[in-house]
């Protein structure tokens, strides 16, 4: 199969204070086996030089410097930007690994039907000695995998396997430019989830193929927004408007029971309540303990929580109790 035309696909790379990982996301980048990609970094408002670091080390990359306003209007200005056919999304902290991005297009091009394509991906994780593992190994052992094997189990028509299971990752996408005119773009009201958002409703309008091979590193950090979290539930919020707009089935007829969409909902409140919880913001924790309860009635260690933080949230301001393993 011949190569892609010149310029056919655009990487979009949204960065906020992403200075210590942006250049091993762009060298990742520019190891891919595909010349002439049009690369674009928006710098959402970044206070510790992403900007500049991009700007003095990778002069050949399209730089757009923007006000804060998240991940979603960043990407948003990158495909405003955009001037391939595909495009494919990478975040400032992730690695893609090499072949990715060949595997993704030639599937493309073999499935014309097909206008959203994600990958595998593993979890890259400091060490004790706080450093990341060396790419080597984690490459050799991707590469035991076919990379035209396709997961099976996560492909096709997958709205309501994402109803449960949010199992396309941003930074291993590549989608044809055309889905965006029956889609739209990033909900930028949503400062998380708004990649969750994007893919159910991609997954109503055509199937959507994971290759099993994985083909980019999610880095764990601290400093990541999966982490901080947030005082608005947008996980939860993505859900509940997807049921309301389109139900519990997939266009083929595939679908879930309420109950587990319920189940789901209610544990993605119990996870943030929880988090607001180890954090001693006690008012965040009831409110989410209160919802999780809302969607699923029959938890007792939830309605614990709940008891508990409400207790706290009038007491006078001290540390947390120490959290317990959830298990």
């Amino acid at each position: 199969m011949t190569a892609p035309a010149p310029s056919s696909i655009s990487v979009v790379i949204p960065a906020y204070n992403a200075a210590e990982f942006i250049g091993d996301a762009l060298n990742s980048v520019k190891a891919q086996d595909i010349p002439h990609l049009q690369i674009i970094v928006v710098d959402d408002g970044s206070s510790d030089g992403t900007a500049e670091r991009v700007a003095a080390e990778h002069p050949d990359v399209e730089l757009i410097r923007k006000a804060n306003g998240g991940a979603a209007t960043a990407r948003n200005r990158g495909i405003a930007a955009a001037k391939g056919d595909y495009l494919a999304f990478l975040d400032a902290d992730d690695i893609w690994l090499p072949g990715k991005l060949t595997a993704q297009w030639r599937h493309l091009q073999a499935n014309p039907d097909i206008h959203l394509v994600c990958t595998g991906f593993e979890r890259w994780q400091q060490t004790a000695s706080g450093r990341y593992p060396s790419l080597e190994p984690l490459i050799a052992e991707a590469a035991l995998i076919p990379d035209t094997e396709l997961d099976t189990e996560r492909s096709g028509w997958v709205y309501h396997q994402l109803l449960l299971d949010c199992h396309v990752w941003t930074s291993t996408v590549m989608l044809r430019r055309a889905i965006l005119e029956r889609i739209g773009t990033f909900d930028e009201s949503l400062r998380l989830g708004q990649d969750y958002d994007f893919w159910l409703r991609a997954s109503r309008v055509t199937p959507i193929h994971t290759l099993r091979r994985p083909m980019a590193l999610y880095r764990l950090h601290p400093d990541s927004a999966t982490v901080r979290g947030a005082s608005v539930n947008y996980g939860a919020r993505v859900l509940t408007r997807a049921v309301k707009q389109w139900g519990y089935s997939s266009p083929n007829g595939q679908s879930v029971r309420a109950q587990q969409v319920r189940k789901r909902i209610a544990g993605i409140h119990f996870d943030l309540g929880y988090r607001h919880y180890s954090n001693a913001d006690y008012r965040l924790a009831a409110k989410d303990f209160a919802s999780s309860l809302t969607q699923s009635p029959g938890q007792p260690r939830t309605w614990l929580y709940l008891i508990v933080s409400s207790v706290l949230m009038f007491a006078p301001r001290r540390s947390a109790p120490t959290a317990r393993s959830r298990g």
